[in-house]
This record gives structure tokens, C-alpha cells and sequence, in this order.
């Protein structure tokens, strides 16, 4: 079994309604997705939830190609991006930068519950995070260490706005992907850029006890840590998964 926990808040500053990353999961099916929407372009926090809501209701088998996979997804999500946005009602200048589609970061997690080994694959296009905890040692990726992010992250694209761009192929970029073995007490974070690149920072003081520790008083916490400068004003997001 599964047990998950999430945490999210806007950046400091910014309503709810403003928060552009997203997030689903569905624990029955061990399916799991974080989006990290770029605020550069229209429509990000729309197209980052179309991913990741496309990822968990579309669970792709572990035999799958890697790419083809990623293809998949891309397309039923372009699909939802375009259909969520009422295009008639936009003003001309709203409506000339939307027309160059939306940017996000996709981290999909998926763990075969009905393999005695319990498997995980993890895919990743952008600098969100998958940590994974055994014992007191924690293993990260795609990154190793905070500094190996940059502030240019490979992002996927929505294709452009307009009816007749939905049926043009788009490009995918890089994608990398883990594959290991889970085991009963084993945790999983999934984390958007800004909460990640501080817990790899701080990967040697058990950054995971911490953030769960303050799980009653996330939202003032991470408002601590942003407002001393540790952490970079940005949405934040985390998914707890353990195996029980």
C-alpha cells in the first residue's frame, strides 16, 4: 500500500488562484505528477495541470518506450490545454501572446503495486525532483546536487494556439528517467524546483524530517524559509509517498 501526503503554497506575494504549479495522484493505481508552469508564458498553471491530470489518468505501461510515452501524453494534453481556454472571449493582446502556447516542467512517477519488488520508473522533463528515501540515506534525481540546476530548465510545450497547430507534431525535449526497487518504510518525495534545490542543499541534515515535521504549519514555514532568503520565492510543491 500507499500512503501520500502533499503540500503546496503559492509564492509569497501571489493568491491561490495565482499558484502556477500542479499536482495529482492517484495512490490505488501508483500513479504520480508534478508540474512546474513558467510564469513567461500564458497559460502555464492550465497547461502544467493538463500534464500532470493527463499523466495519472493515462498510466502508460512499464514496457512502454520512454519516448513514446512522453508522445503520448503530450498529445492528449495539448488537446486539454487548448479546450480549457476560451479563446472567443480573450483580449487581442491576451489572446496574441497565448497563441504561442505555454511551457512546463512534467515529472510523472509511476510504482507497479502488483510486483512483489515493488518497481518504479520515473520520467522527468524540467528540474522538479524525485527524492527517494531508505532508511536514513536519500538518493535524488535528476540531480545530484543543488548547483547542478540552472535557471534554463528544459520545458514541454503546448504547441501553439490556434485549431489547425493541435494536428502539428511538437518536439520533445530530453527526457530522463529512472527506474529502482521500493521496499516496505521506503518514502518518495516529489518536489518543484525551488522546495528541491533546497533539500539537496541540505541532503545531509534529513531535509525530509524537517519539511515533515512542520506538515501542520507548511504554509508559515516555507513563508520563513522563502522570506530568509533559503529558499527562492517560487510556488512549492511536495508529494510524500511511503510504502506501508
Amino acid at each position: 500500500m500507499l500512503t501520500v501526503n502533499e503540500f503546496h503554497r503559492s509564492k509569497t506575494g501571489n493568491t491561490s488562484e495565482e499558484y502556477e504549479d500542479a499536482y495529482a495522484s492517484d495512490s490505488t493505481s501508483g500513479v504520480f505528477a508534478v508540474a512546474d508552469g513558467a510564469t513567461e508564458s500564458s497559460f502555464s498553471d492550465v497547461w502544467a495541470k493538463a500534464l500532470v491530470k493527463t499523466f495519472v489518468e493515462n498510466p502508460p505501461g512499464f514496457v512502454t518506450n520512454d519516448r513514446d510515452v512522453m508522445k503520448g501524453i503530450l498529445q492528449l494534453a495539448r488537446a486539454q490545454w487548448y479546450s480549457s481556454i476560451d479563446w472567443t472571449s480573450l483580449p487581442w493582446f491576451q489572446k496574441n501572446k497565448a497563441m504561442l502556447g505555454s511551457y512546463s516542467t512534467l515529472l510523472g512517477l509511476q510504482i507497479d503495486l502488483l510486483d512483489e519488488k515493488r518497481r518504479f520508473r520515473c520520467m522527468t522533463i524540467g528540474d522538479s525532483c524525485m527524492f527517494h528515501i531508505t532508511g536514513e540515506r536519500m538518493e535524488s534525481f535528476p540531480f545530484s546536487d543543488s548547483t547542478d540546476m540552472s535557471n534554463t530548465p528544459r520545458l514541454m510545450w503546448s504547441g501553439r494556439g490556434f485549431t489547425g497547430a493541435q494536428g502539428k507534431e511538437v518536439d520533445i525535449p530530453g527526457i530522463e528517467v529512472k527506474y529502482g526497487k521500493l521496499r516496505v518504510g521506503d518514502r518518495i518525495v516529489l518536489a518543484t524546483d525551488a522546495i528541491a534545490k533546497w533539500m539537496l542543499k541540505h541532503k545531509a541534515d534529513k531535509p525530509w524530517q524537517e519539511l515533515l515535521s512542520h506538515g501542520g504549519d507548511f504554509d508559515s514555514y516555507v513563508g520563513g524559509l522563502i522570506s530568509s532568503g533559503q529558499v527562492k520565492n517560487d510556488d512549492v510543491t511536495l508529494v510524500f509517498i511511503t510504502v506501508t
